[in-house]
């Protein structure tokens, strides 16, 4: 199965195998619904994960709330589809939640410059990490308890929650902010920035290892122009496969490359999808790859592809046995 969330403050199940919706995990939110959703924007999903185990979805959005669904009992008559649990404490959009692979450690990153740490195996708060200067927009976790993110402030940084301390890595010189982040295996990660930059990070390095990638995605506008924004990136943990996406009508796939003398991000494949590409997500050992694509872009409206469906886009990248 697979989840997607929009901007109407809706939240639907796929069947990967079929290809078709199952059912709806939160319906889509009215205007006048809820006192607390007073401007329009209030409804907006901006985040989704589900943890390893196919249990449990975490869902973040405008409201400052991740909500917690339990997936076993979705689309069951007897449950009317409402969350096991909200979690508070955030005080702005919460715009990123990752979970640690094989645990049910919960990170969630935010608009007030926070990153909330909650155990759900005993559905309770655990800690606040501080160190951002602005608004968080991407966050992954790998094996380790080191999750790393990425904000508006052009800083990545590698939380190491047993320590207590964290590890800054700035991008330097004319490198845009980034706007994502995937944690391809302990010590490993790559950002995409809104520059179009492509960039392989190891913790033990300051700078990123090997040659960036410029303009990841091309140019927009006539006569060279302006580089297109690598919206969102994610990879298959312990493997070299990377996947990318933005607005240039492609969503191109990557070879990451992590030996020490030759580290680096070479192209693949480019496979056509219209639109603003939002969210990727990896499917167990890259059998597939699903994708939130929309007309405008997943934080905000500062640009459109007006011929675009919001949709939800299965790509099978392995064909059945």
């Amino acid at each position: 199965s697979a989840f997607s969330g929009s901007k109407d403050g809706s939240v639907i199940m796929w069947s990967v195998q079929e290809g078709k919706k199952v059912s709806y995990v939160a319906p889509t939110s009215k205007h006048n619904e809820e006192s607390n959703m007073n401007h329009r924007n209030g409804r907006e999903i901006l985040a989704i994960s589900a943890s390893y185990d196919d249990r449990y979805l975490a869902v973040g959005g405008r409201d400052n709330c991740v909500k917690i669904f339990d997936v076993r009992t979705l689309g069951k008559r007897t449950n009317p589809n409402s969350p096991i649990t909200t979690l508070e404490g955030h005080k702005k959009a919460v715009t990123c939640v990752s979970f640690r692979n094989r645990t049910l450690d919960l990170y969630t990153g935010s608009d007030d410059r926070c990153i909330r740490r909650y155990d759900l195996n005993a559905m309770t708060y655990v800690e606040t990490l501080y160190g951002h200067q602005s608004p968080i927009v991407a966050m992954d976790c790998a094996n380790k308890n080191r999750p790393v993110s990425v904000a508006r402030d052009r800083t990545v940084r590698v939380w190491k929650v047993e320590e207590d301390s964290h590890l800054v890595f700035r991008p330097g010189g004319d490198v845009g902010s980034a706007e994502c982040v995937s944690a391809i295996q302990d010590g490993w990660f790559i950002t995409g920035h809104d520059d179009g930059r492509l960039a392989l990070w190891k913790e033990e390095k300051k700078r990123p290892v090997g040659d960036a990638i410029i303009a990841a995605h091309g140019y927009q506008g006539r006569g060279g122009g302006v580089p297109r924004s690598v919206m969102c990136c994610d990879a298959i943990n312990l493997s070299d496969l990377l996947v990318t996406g933005s607005n240039d009508g492609y969503l191109r796939l990557w070879k990451v490359n992590t030996e020490e003398k030759i580290a680096g991000i070479s192209s693949l494949d480019s496979i056509p999808i219209h639109g603003f590409i939002n969210s990727i997500a990896m499917g167990p050992k890259g059998r597939f790859c699903v994708a939130a694509v929309g007309q405008e872009p997943r934080l905000g409206r500062w640009d459109r592809v007006p011929r675009a469906k919001n949709r939800f886009a299965i790509v099978q990248l392995i064909g059945d046995e």
